[in-house]
C-alpha cells in the first residue's frame, strides 16, 4: 500500500531514464580510490564531440552508437546505446532502448522495453520493464508525461527494480528493503535555437542480505542534471551543463570473516561544462569549452585498525576540438585537453601517510572520422601524453560508430 501512493503521488509530478540500481555496485565498495590522476581528463578525451551528439539528438530514426576507449591496462571505458520507436494504432507507441555505460565510477548495462498509451489533454501513460533469464533480476515500472505543447514535456516514472527477487531468487540473497527508482524530468524548446532540459533520479536506500558471506550491503544514490542549448542558425552554439550526483554505499559482516573489512563509503561529484561549437570557414569545425570537477568523499572502516580516508578532488579542464573536412567521407580530428587540480587523501589517524598531490596533466588527441552519408560514421582515435612523452607517449585508443536507419 506504503508503495502504491508512493507511485500515485510520483506520477502527478514530472522523468527520463537515468540509470537503475544494478548488483555490479556490489564488487567495489570504495569507487574513490580507483580515480587516478588521468581518468577525469581520459573520460573528457574520449568523449563524443558535440558534432555526433547534435546528429544523435536531432534524429528520430532507429539509432546505435558505440564507444570504446582504453582507461589502462585492463579497463575500457565502453559506452553503447540503441533506441527504437514505432507508432502503433489507437494512440499507442513502443519504445525500445539499450544503455550500457560503463567506467570506473559505475558499470551499467540495462534494455528497457516501453509501451505508451496517449490520454486525453497532454497527458500520456506508459508501462515498461526488463525482463532478464533470471526473474529475480527483472525490473517494472509505470510512467506518466504531460505535453501540453510541442516541445515542452514533464514526466514522472518509478521503477520496482529486481522486483520479485525474494519470491523467485536462486541464491540464498535478500532484499530487507527493496530498490526501487524515481525519475522526474522537464524538457522544453522555448524558441527554434534555445532547449532546456532537467532530470532528477532517486535510488531509494536498499539493503541486500547476503548470507553465504554473513554480508548486508547498503546502497542509495542521487542524480541530478541540467542543460541548456543555444544554437541560433549559422552562429556558433552555446552550451551549459550541470551533474550532480551522490551515492553511499556500505559493508557489513557480522561476524568478520577473513579478507572481511565493514566499511562505508560516501562521495558527491559536481560537474560544470561549458562550450562554444560551430563552424569556421568552409572545412572546419571548433569546440572550445572548459570543464570543472568538484568531487569531495569520505571512506571509513569500522571494526578496524586501518584508519579511515577522506578524499578530496578538483579538476579545471579547459579543451579545444578542431575538426577539418578532407573529404566528403573523411574528417580529420585534433585536440588539446588539459587538466589542473588537487588530489588529497588525508587519513582520518593523524599517525598515519596522507596524499597530496597536484594534478596537472596535458594530452593531444588526433583521429578521424569515416563518414557514410548522414545516417553513419566511424571514427578512429588515440591520444598522446604530452606531460609525459617519455619513456610513455601513447595514452590510450578510441574507436566510436554512429548509424542512423
Amino acid at each position: 500500500m506504503i508503495r502504491a501512493a508512493l507511485l500515485a503521488a510520483l506520477l502527478s509530478c514530472a522523468a527520463p531514464a537515468a540509470a537503475l540500481f544494478d548488483a555490479t555496485e556490489m564488487e567495489t565498495i570504495d569507487v574513490s580510490a580507483r580515480l587516478e590522476p588521468e581518468y577525469f581528463q581520459h573520460t573528457l578525451a574520449f568523449s563524443y564531440p558535440f558534432v555526433w551528439d547534435d546528429a544523435w539528438s536531432a534524429s528520430t530514426a532507429p539509432a546505435y552508437r558505440v564507444n570504446g576507449a582504453s582507461l589502462g591496462c585492463c579497463e575500457l571505458l565502453l559506452q553503447q546505446e540503441v533506441r527504437f520507436h514505432r507508432e502503433l494504432p489507437y494512440g499507442m507507441s513502443f519504445r525500445f532502448r539499450l544503455l550500457q555505460d560503463d567506467d570506473r565510477e559505475h558499470q551499467y548495462f540495462h534494455y528497457l522495453l516501453e509501451l505508451e498509451k496517449k490520454l486525453a489533454g497532454g497527458l500520456s501513460a506508459s508501462i515498461f520493464g526488463e525482463p532478464t533469464y533470471h526473474k529475480e533480476d527483472s525490473d517494472v515500472g509505470f510512467g506518466l508525461a504531460y505535453e501540453p505543447v510541442p516541445g515542452l514535456r514533464a514526466s514522472a516514472r518509478h521503477t520496482f527494480v529486481d522486483f520479485n527477487f525474494n519470491q523467485r531468487g536462486h541464491t540464498t540473497q535478500r532484499y530487507e528493503t527493496y530498490p526501487a527508482t524515481d525519475e522526474l524530468g522537464l524538457s522544453a524548446k522555448p524558441s527554434e535555437d534555445l532547449k532546456v532540459a532537467a532530470a532528477f533520479m532517486f535510488d531509494w536506500p536498499t539493503r541486500r542480505l547476503v548470507p553465504d558471506d554473513n554480508r548486508t550491503f547498503s546502497y542509495r544514490r542521487t542524480r541530478a542534471e541540467l542543460s541548456v542549448l543555444h544554437a541560433p542558425p549559422g552562429r556558433w552554439s552555446r552550451r551549459l551543463s550541470y551533474l550532480y550526483e551522490y551515492e553511499h554505499k556500505g559493508d557489513l559482516f557480522v561476524p568478520v570473516g577473513a579478507n572481511q573489512t565493514n566499511v562505508t563509503t560516501k562521495w558527491t561529484e559536481h560537474r560544470l561544462q561549458t562550450a562554444l561549437e560551430g563552424a569556421w570557414g568552409g572545412q572546419d569545425r571548433l569546440e572550445l569549452g572548459h570543464r570543472l570537477i568538484l568531487r569531495p568523499a569520505r571512506t571509513d572502516f569500522t571494526d578496524t585498525a586501518n584508519p579511515g580516508i577522506k578524499f578530496g578532488r578538483w579538476e579545471s579542464e579547459p579543451y579545444l576540438r578542431w575538426r577539418h573536412d578532407l573529404k566528403p567521407w573523411l574528417v580529420s580530428e585534433l585536440a588539446g585537453i588539459f587538466s589542473l587540480g588537487e588530489d588529497r587523501q588525508v587519513r582520518t589517524t593523524p599517525a598515519a601517510a596522507s596524499l597530496y598531490r597536484t594534478v596537472a596533466e596535458a594530452a593531444m588527441g588526433f583521429g578521424l572520422d569515416f563518414v557514410f552519408g548522414p545516417s553513419g560514421r566511424i571514427g578512429i582515435y588515440g591520444a598522446l601524453d604530452l606531460d609525459e612523452l617519455a619513456p610513455h607517449p601513447w595514452d590510450g585508443g578510441n574507436i566510436r560508430a554512429m548509424f542512423l536507419f
